[in-house]
């Protein structure tokens, strides 16, 4: 009876020991099969985060192997970083799942003033979208003409969660250079931002995207409702230097001025990345999947009939860049990190409608308070 026991388990051992072979050898065609894959979107809809993944997950499916289904969901909440915390602490760790971050929730370990700790070089970086330059812009009616006028006389701008470019550019214009500009933040994402800005809340912006503009206010522009002041960023818009918008790089004299800077607004436009611990073989399959779908025909056609600037950058070279970021000087850090200091910033409740505002967490009553 023992012999007969003892063999009965061994060869359920090796039976399961045969699943789980099977199982880890399982290509990404086999396991994605069927499959429906989850893009969150760290944003709020309406704007060009949730804009360019919409996009992404109409097209990319057909080009990861087993062609699932992507299903694109708004997850907004602390800047990007509810999206960022809900991928790496209990999404599945399996390809199933990824996500489009704002660039700032992936250095806030590096510069933030919020205590998040995290590994962003153990993330899978898929891949971005766009390399676009950010903008700095006057409403038409505003006495600001020129990026020296801002400085000098100053602006209200609207911003959204604290990771947010809206946010985080305004604020380290005014914290680095000294612009006398009034920082609006909280509102729900760059859609209420530029309602703000239509509705004469504020006199201007700073840091949304050539294609975010494009996209949601194009006709801004013809109708010269709004003044172009300087471009910042990664990517450069040759047609707006054309138009004699100056990037903000000519007014920084300062090297550890602009190192610092560069540290919050190089980083490629909208990062969209996997968990930690996805197998390699799926990481490699989605990474080349994005890549392929910039290349498509009916993407590009997409992309172009809704206004989104295409500029590609691939996963493993995001997290080059990211990697160099990392490696900034312990005084370059110091000085991007009061950069974002956010004294002096108004939260959107106090200042409008609370219908536009995103909704703060109610903070716990202590017990016997």
């Amino acid at each position: 009876m023992r012999i007969k026991s003892t063999a009965a388990v061994l060869c359920a051992v090796v039976g399961l020991a045969g699943f789980a072979g099977t199982s880890l050898a399982e290509s990404p065609a086999e396991f994605y099969k069927g499959k429906t894959i989850t893009f969150l979107i760290g944003a709020s809809p309406g704007g060009g985060y949730s804009t360019y993944a919409g996009a992404l997950a109409r097209h990319m499916g057909r080009h990861i192997p087993g062609n699932p289904k992507i299903v694109a969901k708004n997850k907004r909440g602390a800047g990007g970083l509810k999206a960022l915390k809900f991928l790496m602490k209990r999404a599945p760790k399996d390809g199933t799942v990824f996500a489009a971050i704002f660039k700032g929730s992936m250095i806030e370990p590096l510069v933030g003033t919020r205590g998040v700790k995290f590994d962003a070089m153990s993330l899978n970086f898929v891949g971005s979208l766009n390399t676009e330059s950010k903008l700095c812009f006057a409403w038409h009616t505003t006495p600001v003409n020129s990026f020296e006028e801002m400085v000098s006389k100053g602006m209200i701008t609207a911003g959204s969660g604290s990771t947010s470019s809206i946010f985080q550019y305004p604020t380290v214009i005014k914290n680095l250079l000294g612009a006398k500009l009034k920082v609006i933040g909280g509102y729900k994402g760059s859609a209420a931002s530029l309602l703000a800005l239509e509705r004469g809340e504020v006199t201007g912006m700073c840091g949304l995207g050539w294609s975010s503009l494009n996209t949601q206010r194009p006709q801004w522009l013809k109708e010269k409702k709004i003044k172009l002041l300087a471009q910042i960023g990664y990517g450069v818009e040759k047609k707006l230097i054309g138009k004699n918008v100056p990037e903000i790089w000519k007014f920084v004299k300062d090297a550890n001025k602009q190192a610092a800077m560069k540290l919050i607004f190089y980083p490629p436009g909208r990062p969209y990345i996997l968990p930690q611990g996805t197998p390699k073989d799926r990481v490699k399959a989605m990474q080349d999947a994005f890549m392929a779908t910039t290349k498509d025909p009916a993407f590009i056609a997409d992309a172009k009939k809704i206004r989104l600037a295409i500029a590609p950058t691939s996963g493993p070279d995001m997290r080059a860049l990211y990697k160099k970021l990392y490696a900034s000087s312990p005084e370059v850090v110091e000085l991007a990190k009061a950069a974002l200091s956010k004294k002096g910033t108004v939260k959107c409740k106090k200042f409008t409608d609370a219908k536009y505002c995103r909704a703060s967490k109610k903070k716990k009553k202590k017990k016997g308070s």
